[in-house]
């Protein structure tokens, strides 16, 4: 057994694992939660283990493990135990009463991380959905779980109104706020609508990859970081001028976990779902964590859980460079560090190869320079060269950020359009002249 003194004003908290079957522990799995439990306030000093070939139906482990565990809590004056497991209302109930400390499973120490972190009025809105979805079937257990333990993980958020509602007023709550959500998600669509036509990147990763620092370095902003589990859990979005004086937008969002919470998904699914409409996403990877292996198989299953179509490109970005001594790193990807800037300059190169192969690009011909025309390129295309011949006549090299169509549109019946050919890439003609 572990055990660790740590400062009074923390909530002392006893950390509980069970390894069920032929479940062995991942390298990283228990620092993972030591660090999710310091996020939500607490500290460790102690930690239990036990191998069971299946968990038992009213305990979740056995029933002298259960008593072991009220000797260890009252030992280390501990009121909280931590199950790195998803419990049933009933297990935590039983467990309560057998170890006369408060049970907290994996899902609902997530959603009070979540909880503690929110900052803008749609986080709050979202995650107080979130938990009140997990508190509804779990009511009747709940009832003891609150008014006998009082404050602490867990209980921030609707938590702190479980004695005064019933599960008609839970219900009610939960109408109410999945109505404010739409109304969210229509906002979310009008600003979506004016950024038609910008190749979208999105920033996803494991939860304290580094998303938001990249963001900050990339984009020379100020967003908040820290070195800890969900520092992040709005989507900030921020314009990123490339090499070439383009600009593309980037997203920065929520991070990932594994076993993240199915009312987390399902609640954030606004928030996620600009990680669905993105052009190209990059998956930031920490490269210094033992554990990123796993890390990578999370984010994997993740993104096909939320919905996000296979045929997105994705690419690996190996963060935190710096804190390792060999760059070296296997597959393909970028290796970067944001805090040195290592690396970023092929990360940005790297961009615009994916931005530039999703562009429909063409070849215009105009009779002379018409401003109106040109204006209108320049606003809605990727324009890579302009050239003027002896005739006065304008060659113009572009990519269209909109599709082909909405160029045809633009010049059909123009006087000056003398020709538009359409091109494979940024140089290979695919079709002849069409006007």
């Amino acid at each position: 057994m572990y055990s660790t003194r740590e400062p009074a004003e923390l909530e002392r908290v006893l950390l509980v694992r069970a390894y069920i079957g032929n479940e062995s522990e991942e390298a990283g799995t228990t620092d993972e939660m030591i660090a999710l439990i310091q996020s939500a306030g607490g500290s460790v000093v102690a930690q239990e283990s036990q191998k069971r070939k299946t968990p038992d139906p009213r305990l979740f482990i056995g029933k002298g493990k259960a008593e072991e565990l009220r000797e260890i809590a009252l030992r280390e004056n501990t009121s909280t135990i931590v199950f790195d497991h998803n419990l049933s209302s009933g297990q935590v109930s039983r467990l309560e009463e057998a170890t006369n400390c408060k049970v907290i499973d994996r899902t609902e120490l997530i959603l009070a991380i979540f909880a503690e972190q929110a900052r803008t009025r749609e986080a709050k809105i979202q995650i107080e959905l979130a938990q009140l979805q997990y508190a509804l079937p779990r009511l009747s257990g709940m009832w003891h779980h609150f008014s006998r333990l009082g404050a602490g993980i867990g209980t921030r958020g609707p938590g702190e109104t479980q004695l005064e509602i019933d599960r008609r007023r839970a219900r009610s709550r939960i109408t109410f706020l999945e109505n404010r959500i739409e109304e969210v998600e229509s906002r979310w669509k009008v600003v979506s609508a004016g950024r038609k036509g910008m190749f979208n990147i999105t920033i996803v990763g494991y939860t304290n990859a580094g998303k938001s620092t990249l963001l900050n370095t990339l984009c020379s902003t100020e967003l908040y970081t820290a070195d800890k589990p969900f520092a992040t859990l709005d989507t900030t979005s921020r314009r990123l001028i490339l090499p070439d004086n383009s600009k593309v937008l980037i997203s920065d969002t929520v991070g990932f976990i594994e076993r993240l919470p199915e009312t987390l998904v399902a609640s954030f699914h606004t928030t996620l779902d600009v990680v669905r409409k993105a052009d190209l996403l990059l998956v930031t990877v920490d490269r210094s964590s033992p554990s990123r292996g796993r890390h990578i198989d999370a984010v994997r299953k993740t993104l096909k859980r939320i919905g996000v179509n296979e045929s997105v490109p994705r690419l690996t970005v190996w963060t935190k460079c710096d804190a390792v001594d060999d760059f070296r790193y296997p597959g393909s990807g970028v290796a970067v560090s944001a805090l040195s800037k290592f690396g970023l300059d092929v990360l940005l190169n790297r961009i615009i190869g994916y931005r530039d192969i999703s562009l429909d690009w063409f070849e215009l011909m105009l009779e002379h320079y018409d401003s109106t025309i040109m204006n209108w390129l320049y606003s809605n295309c990727l324009v890579r060269d302009v050239t003027t011949g002896e005739d006065g006549s304008v060659r113009v090299f572009a990519g269209a950020l909109r599709g082909y169509d909405s160029v045809e549109g633009r010049i059909d019946g123009a006087d000056t359009a003398r020709s538009f050919v359409r091109l494979a890439g940024p140089g290979n003609s695919v079709c002849g002249i069409v006007k």
